[in-house]
């Protein structure tokens, strides 16, 4: 069994519309501009780039020059070395997010005296790996991992050297990821040989019953073995009555085998010499009594079908330290570990900045969303807006809270009214123009106004007024904590607000995506890649504290993923302890461990196609 986190869990790094005040902080103020000004698009024909984490949210000019630079065969030695340094302490900042989310599971278990077979940094082949076992007499001997194969034999009951309680720590090739792997309460090879018998088994029984059935049933008895799919859509029908015709099989099958060997006692009692012949090893020795049909091929026959309608047994160890075999609360305590040691983190950091760093910058927002830059020719609002302009409402219905463009709105406020807005035009009913009304400077004491802007429809319909919108940022105010308790304060609300704007943000698209209704305006989905190459920009600013905020932001993603209620996240296995609390029994494991790897599979096609999406976002 395993607990792991990386790659899967930082699917959704950069899937947040925004971020709150406490974040991401630029070291001068033209940065601090640019850096608030997340652009998008009304256009409905793509979506809108998605800000990254925390504000200030866009990095600083000079770490995109220098990237460009290093491609354009730079020979700035100094350039070259930001250029493959930036990467590297992003990739190295992941990878401490990681190590102290998979710390907290192994710290958890091992308080309560539970075995951990290996504690490990990255995933992938091993690159280096320490062995750390217990000796008689007490203490501990430390030995290098040769062979990533060299495992001990846990169920040996050893004297000096035993490696009952030993640990490996490896560091892997991939730093993108992390696990900690407790011993298994059952022996998975035994089990798997037994399954596959009572596969065989069940595919020799159902060639018996297609022997004689007609060309229907063997059509259905192909499609109820094969297509899961089938099954499924008749809701479990079609497994049934096939379920029905085994148990119908074993029956006539056990019935006569008993009509066999009654036949044999009554023959018995007319002719004493037949006895012998009554006796089911001998029986088939009998002249008359041998071939197809005969008392053995019963006996082989009933045999494979019982074994068919048999469920393979599996004999779990009753190993008190082993994590399976703990009570219910203990074991949502080691679940939990990872995703208390990603918040405690994430308050660390916060703590950190507003006591000994320059504080955490907090965005103030005006209403409204921004015209980011001048309409083009061909865009429907040229010669309507111009950049500055800022839009407060869309066909009558006012976007801004407040209804003005000089009210003080948070970040995640701010980057509410830009979805708003391009909610508001892409329903447009089609033949009616957009109407805008807007206000003319970002301050709020420019003229206002209401104009009307005929859009233009994409391939799905959406319209479309062709410019870049963004919040209506207005100065960042740095706040530092005035005392010790007012640091722990400020602290927690900035996680407390992290956590739940991003756990909206996820929410939301994930129902998005289940209902078929796309990502919500203003989001997108990023993979680790993506990840990297943000981590990359923020290190690349030489910022100490900005790269502290990224930490503090990739970490609460890292724990609110995790906490999802879904198979083969922290959230999945801990719904399945709270259910086996609820109805007071254990739920199969084996059928834990298939719900599982179903879901695994679906987020590593999900965790694929994000890569892919990190990778092209690249060249565009």
């Amino acid at each position: 069994m395993r607990l792991s986190a990386g790659i899967i869990g930082l699917l959704h790094a950069l899937s947040s519309p925004t971020a709150p005040s406490h974040a991401f902080r630029p070291s001068s103020p033209e940065q601090r501009r640019d850096v608030v000004r997340r652009r998008h698009s009304s256009s409905s024909s793509r979506s809108p780039p998605a800000p990254p984490p925390p504000y200030p949210s866009s990095f600083p000019s000079s770490s995109s020059s220098s990237s460009s630079s290093f491609l354009g065969a730079t020979t700035n030695p100094v350039e070259v070395l930001s250029a493959i340094a930036s990467p590297v302490g992003s990739v190295s900042v992941l990878a401490f997010v990681i190590l102290v989310h998979e710390a907290g599971h192994f710290l958890a278990a091992r308080s309560m005296g539970m075995r951990v077979d290996e504690f490990s940094v990255g995933i992938g082949p091993r690159l280096l790996g320490v062995r750390r076992r217990s000796v008689d007499g007490g203490g501990f001997v430390y030995e290098r991992i040769v062979d990533d194969g060299d495992d001990y034999d846990y169920d040996d009951e050893g004297t000096e050297g035993s490696a009952r309680d030993g640990i490996e720590f490896s560091l892997r090739a991939i730093p993108l990821g992390g696990y900690v792997r407790f011993p298994e309460n059952y022996n998975r090879t035994l089990a798997l040989e037994r399954e596959d018998a009572a596969r065989r088994a069940r595919n020799e029984a159902r060639s018996m019953r297609i022997e004689g059935s007609t060309p229907v049933e063997r059509a259905l008895e192909y499609m109820a073995a094969s297509s899961f799919v089938l099954n499924a859509a008749s809701l479990g029908s079609l497994g049934r009555w096939q379920s029905r015709r085994a148990e119908e099989q074993l029956r006539r099958a056990e019935e006569e085998i008993m009509e066999s060997r009654s036949n044999m006692l009554s023959k018995f009692r007319g002719d004493a010499s037949s006895w012998w012949y009554a006796l089911p090893w001998v029986a088939n020795k009998k002249g008359d009594g041998g071939g197809k049909g005969s008392s053995g091929d019963e006996d082989d026959e009933l045999t494979i079908l019982r074994a068919a309608a048999t469920e393979p047994t599996i004999d779990y160890f009753d190993d008190p330290d082993l994590l399976q075999n703990r009570p219910w609360h203990q074991r949502a305590i080691v679940l939990s570990g990872g995703v208390v040691f990603n918040i405690l983190l994430a308050f660390a950091c916060y703590l950190g900045e507003l006591s000994v760093g320059r504080g955490l910058p907090s965005p103030v927002f005006g209403g409204g969303a921004v015209v980011d830059q001048m309409p083009g020719k061909d865009s429907p609002a040229h010669g309507l807006l111009k950049r500055g302009d800022v839009i407060l409402g869309v066909n009558d219905v006012v976007t801004s809270p407040s209804g003005t463009a000089d009210s003080h709105a948070g970040a995640w406020a701010s980057q509410r009214e830009i979805s708003n807005v391009i909610s508001a035009i892409r329903e447009t009913p089609d033949g009616e123009s957009v109407r805008l009304t807007i206000v003319h400077g970002r301050d709020g004491t420019g003229k206002s106004d209401v104009i009307s802007v005929n859009p233009r429809r994409d391939a799905d319909g959406l319209a479309s007024i062709g410019v870049m919108l963004s919040p209506n940022y207005l100065r960042t105010d740095m706040v530092r904590a005035s005392s010790v308790v007012d640091a722990v304060t400020k602290a927690g609300t900035a996680v407390y607000d992290l956590t739940s704007e991003t756990a909206k943000s996820i929410v939301g698209l994930l129902i998005g995506i289940l209902f078929g209704k796309g990502l919500p305006p203003g989001t997108s989905m990023s993979g680790p890649i993506g990840v990297v190459r943000t981590g990359a920009e923020v290190v690349g600013t030489s910022d100490i504290w900005a790269v502290v905020a990224f930490a503090a932001s990739i970490s609460v993603n890292l724990a609110v993923v995790n906490s999802l209620p879904l198979p083969a996240l922290d959230g999945g296995q801990l719904a399945f302890v709270l259910a086996e609390a609820a109805a007071g029994r254990r739920i199969d494991q084996r059928v834990q461990e298939g719900i599982n790897a179903g879901a695994l599979l679906i987020l590593l096609f999900i965790s694929f196609g994000t890569a892919v999406g990190d990778v092209t976002s690249i060249f565009r």
